[in-house]
């Protein structure tokens, strides 16, 4: 039994290794096709990530959430993504070997996945992830810049950042953050809670914003934050609490279907910061009180509360995901934020805790 799983290891390898090498092959014939490419670098979890672009049909639909973070030309990236679309590149990808048997619930596709290499392709749209860990280069296909979903736009590449960032001792959450330089707080509970009220109704105070839908975590030597993507996302009930905001949203004309998207740091770019210590795990609760105040909560609610949600949205996170974030949360104590009706006292609150902690 143990010969019959090598050898499907063994199997599972090649076939996955040969879909890449295949891929990227046409990548590279796209990028020769276009013969712009658009080459950009970012600071991601403390780690230079070039995107190579083959054209720019992708740009302005990928690169938005993630400006806040663009750092200098490098020529020896910790990671480098390639992305194009079949369309503009008049490239053609072979079609995937594969069934929709295949797939798990988060489109993870098992029989071209192993230790090294990681594929992933949407159903809806097609987007096709790769990532091969030996080589840290990763693909990112779609077969029509048109067929960009609107979740790509605010959370771009989450797929592939997750699966290397987990290789190199960071996780990413589904959780937000706001705070200073010295430290500040993560921001966590399920979609509706307050997260995203809580870190944009601090943009106008004296804290920074590193997030309201999903950070980078790390917790060694001690638990810190990164920032991610710089989209803020308000449920389309909830932007009548922020009318100074709806001139900024990107995506008004489909509110009806999308949550309103914000490119933050084209509105706020001294408000963005790249990360910080973590004081706290602060769980938002909307409890139609007045007075946004602070109660205590136990570490096992605050597991409770960031480690399902990541690890239902996340592909491919594991039992090693589960007890990154279990060892983060221990290092910090947890409070419930429960959430007054006065939007303005809500960053009060926040700074408060921070001088006295």
């Amino acid at each position: 039994m143990l010969i019959e799983s090598k050898r499907t290891s063994v199997i599972n390898h090649d076939k996955a290794s040969a879909f890449f090498k295949t891929a990227y092959e046409v990548f590279q014939e796209a990028d020769r096709n276009i013969g712009k490419p658009a080459q950009l670098f970012y600071s991601i979890g403390g780690y230079t990530v070039k995107l190579h672009f083959a054209g720019n049909s992708l740009v302005p639909l990928i690169t938005p959430a993630l400006e806040h973070l663009n750092t200098q030309q490098c020529s020896s990236p910790s990671l480098t993504i390639c992305l194009w679309d079949s369309e503009s590149s008049k490239t053609s990808i072979p079609s995937p070997p594969w069934s929709l048997n295949d797939y798990s619930a988060r489109g993870e596709v098992r029989e071209y996945t192993n230790d090294s290499i990681f594929t992933a392709c949407h159903k809806g749209s097609g987007a096709l992830s790769i990532l091969d860990c030996s080589t840290n280069t990763a693909i990112w296909w779609i077969r029509s810049a048109n067929n960009v979903p609107f979740y790509e736009s605010g959370s771009p590449l989450l797929t592939i950042l997750h699966w290397w960032l987990q290789k190199n001792e960071r996780q990413v959450v589904h959780a937000g953050a706001v705070g200073m330089k010295q430290g500040g707080v993560l921001l966590a509970g399920k979609g509706g809670s307050g997260k995203s009220t809580t870190a944009i109704a601090c943009l106008n105070s004296n804290l920074f914003y590193a997030g309201d839908d999903y950070c980078i975590i790390k917790s060694s030597p001690a638990s810190y934050v990164f920032s991610l993507y710089n989209s803020g996302k308000l449920n389309t009930d909830n932007v009548i609490r922020f009318p100074h905001l709806i001139p900024a949203i990107n995506n008004y004309d489909r509110t009806d279907t999308e949550k309103p998207l914000i490119f933050l740091n084209r509105h706020y770019p001294l408000k963005m910061i790249e990360g910080f210590p973590i004081k706290a795990i602060f769980l938002p609760r909307i409890t139609g009180l007045q007075d946004t105040i602070l109660t205590p909560a136990t570490q096992a609610i605050g597991l409770k509360a960031i480690a399902p949600n990541t690890l239902f949205q996340l592909s491919h996170a594991n039992q090693s995901a589960f007890f990154e974030i279990a060892k983060f949360i221990k290092q910090v104590p947890c409070y419930y934020l429960n959430l007054g009706t006065e939007v303005k006292k809500i960053p009060e609150v926040i700074l408060k805790f921070l001088s006295e902690n």
